[in-house]
């Protein structure tokens, strides 16, 4: 830290370069960490579900996947809504009512 005097005598202090860079680094760290969270905790909608059921997110987005996996996980309204839309007609699954989940 630099410190320097004004007129009335008393200290200022000036953080340095790399106290800017740790703070800016931090800040980043947090701000991904939160947004990986919030996004666990999100409902994903009826088209990501069923992009994730079909496969289509885990080629395009793995990022996206495991969000939607790891709200699967702990989510069981989402997995009921997963089934509900796998046992539509002409749905995802229709074909095969026995198929057991996959999350």
């Amino acid at each position: 830290m630099k410190e320097l005097t004004n007129n009335s005598g008393s200290w200022i202090v000036f953080p340095t370069m790399g106290t800017y860079l740790i703070a800016a680094v931090a800040a980043a760290i947090i701000y991904r960490i939160g947004r990986e969270v919030m996004g666990s905790l999100r409902h994903p909608d009826e088209e990501e579900l069923l992009d994730y059921w079909n496969g289509v997110t885990r080629d395009e987005d793995r990022a996206a996947y495991r969000q939607i996996s790891e709200h699967l996980a702990t989510c069981e309204q989402c997995r009921d809504r997963l089934d509900e839309l796998r046992k539509r007609p002409g749905g995802p699954g229709a074909h095969s009512p026995m198929i057991t989940r996959r999350y």
